[in-house]
């Protein structure tokens, strides 16, 4: 269990923390929750991670076992090998129905979305995002362009919105990105919704980028089918990763799919090199793809924790948006002060509003002990209740 990161020292003097703090909330929570619910703490130092929406639990066993057989690999490039980029592209293509040159590799989600600005983003205002999202496109845009991107800020109920997102684009827009679920709100657009403005909004001249990295977390009956958009040839571009539900955050592994026109301006960026991610990185990721159980597991147990958080907040009548992913934004009314009190219980967490939503913080769900020690710490705070 060490290899896992447990930390046995760490845990015992938290253990009577984890005790009390299972009785916040007279909750009962579904059997499948994992029996080995470990902490993620690797060093005395580590706080617990409630900040970066990671897999709490790791990847699967089978990922495990595949990147430990591979390692002597590691010396060469992922090419020409079982597990190389080209089969990982080939593998994600037949898994979507889709051709392989439709389908571009990178180095996690975020390479592609700082691509995205290199690609569309040469010319002012040519690039609109939610005022508050993942933003990465937009702030990339900004430091090597220095020109404006059109933000949009979210409506009333802390939703994109697709109708003034919509009333913004121009002839000079090559690029439009939506988050869904959207970061950090853990919201999803309508599916109708969704589906109907990228109908209306893509275009020859106008791309719409979808980032889904939390796409896997959502009920699958919720889950807009943006790759049938791809394939009745709208020019949307679905950018997706295997950091969040597969557990991969720091192998790095991203990719996105679209036309086979947009995916060829994105490898130009590349210099047609098309993504060299690591030896260990494409081992992971089409052992991942092919344990097919894995991830509907996780997701049941992502859900059934951050029910249990749900309705613990409801107890302390502390307002937050109901969540499609593995995080909840919640607002503290005061960011700073909240971070500071949690510190005593371990926890290193971010504010997550941005400055249209200054009093929220994203908290990231991790294990049930993990929660159940968060909202130990939560219950103490008799400032923060209404």
């Amino acid at each position: 269990m060490d290899t896992l990161g447990f930390n046995r020292r760490k845990f015992l003097q938290i253990g009577s923390t984890v005790a009390v703090a299972s009785a916040v909330t007279p909750i009962t929570y579904g059997a499948s929750l994992f029996k080995d619910d470990i902490l993620e703490l690797s060093t005395d130092n580590e706080n617990l991670r409630l900040f970066s929406n990671e897999n709490p639990y790791g990847p699967s066993p089978k990922v495990l076992d595949a990147i430990t057989k591979y390692t002597n690999r590691v010396n060469r490039y992922a090419s020409f090998h079982t597990y190389d980029t080209n089969n990982l592209k080939k593998m994600i293509a037949e898994r979507n129905n889709i051709k392989e040159d439709q389908v571009i590799l990178g180095h996690g989600s975020f390479e592609i979305l700082c691509m995205l600005t290199r690609t569309f983003g040469k010319e002012e205002n040519s690039i609109i995002v939610p005022a508050t999202t993942f933003n990465v496109t937009a702030a990339f845009a900004d430091r090597i362009f220095d020109h404006k991107v059109k933000r949009i800020v979210l409506n009333q109920a802390m939703n994109i919105d697709l109708e003034a997102t919509k009333k913004a684009v121009t002839k000079d827009t090559k690029l439009v990105y939506i988050c869904n679920p959207n970061n950090p709100t853990g919201k999803a657009l309508p599916v109708a919704e969704l589906v109907s403005f990228c109908k209306e909004v893509a275009s020859s001249t106008c791309t719409v980028a979808i980032d889904e990295a939390y796409i896997e977390l959502m009920n699958p009956s919720d889950t807009p089918d943006t790759i049938k958009l791809l394939k009745e040839k709208h020019n949307v571009l679905i950018i997706r990763t295997f950091s969040k539900a597969y557990g991969l955050a720091g192998l790095r592994v991203g990719y996105a799919m679209g036309s086979s026109e947009t995916i060829a301006l994105l490898n130009h960026e590349f210099y047609n090199f098309g993504g060299l991610i690591s030896n260990p990185g494409v081992v992971a990721s089409i052992t991942a793809l092919e344990d097919t159980t894995y991830v509907d597991e996780y997701r049941k147990k992502n859900q059934e924790v951050r029910t249990y958080v749900e309705k613990s907040l409801d107890t302390f009548d502390i307002k937050y948006l109901k969540s499609n992913t593995n995080f909840i934004l919640v607002d503290v009314k005061d960011a700073k002060r909240f971070r500071s009190e949690l510190k005593p219980f371990g926890f290193a967490i971010v504010p997550g509003g941005g400055k249209h939503y200054p009093t929220w913080a994203r908290i990231s769900i991790g294990t049930l002990k993990e929660m159940k020690i968060f909202l130990k710490a939560v219950d103490g705070m008799n400032w923060l209740k209404a």
